[in-house]
C-alpha cells in the first residue's frame, strides 16, 4: 500500500513539472510562442504524417533533438529565465519561442 501511494506521488511530482505542451501540425509549432517558470518542461510532440522534425535551439550552441516522426515527442527543462527562440532542424522557416520567468 505504502509503495503505490508513493509511486503515485512520483507521478504527480513528474507530471507537475511539465509545463507546456507544444504540437507540430501543418509545419508549425502550436503554439508558437509558450511561457513557463524556471524549472518546468516543454514536451514537443509531431503530429504530422509524413514528415520529420526536429527542435533545434541553434542560437545558444545546442545541437539539435533527434529527429521526431508522427507520435514522437522530444522534452527540455529550463533551468534559468530568459527567451529560448528555436527553429526545426529540417524546415528552418518553423519558428517558435519559449519564454521563462522566475
Amino acid at each position: 500500500m505504502k509503495a503505490a501511494f508513493l509511486g503515485l506521488l512520483i507521478l504527480a511530482a513528474t507530471s507537475a513539472a511539465s509545463a507546456a505542451e507544444v504540437r507540430i501540425k501543418d509545419y508549425k509549432f502550436v503554439p508558437e510562442k509558450v511561457t513557463v517558470k524556471v524549472g518546468e518542461t516543454v514536451k514537443w510532440t509531431n503530429d504530422e504524417k509524413r514528415a520529420s522534425h526536429s527542435i533545434w535551439f541553434k542560437s545558444e550552441g545546442l545541437p539539435e533533438s533527434e529527429r521526431m516522426l508522427n507520435g514522437d515527442s522530444w522534452e527540455r527543462k529550463f533551468d534559468k529565465p530568459g527567451s529560448y527562440p528555436y527553429t526545426c532542424g529540417p524546415h528552418p522557416e518553423m519558428k517558435g519561442v519559449v519564454e521563462v520567468t522566475p
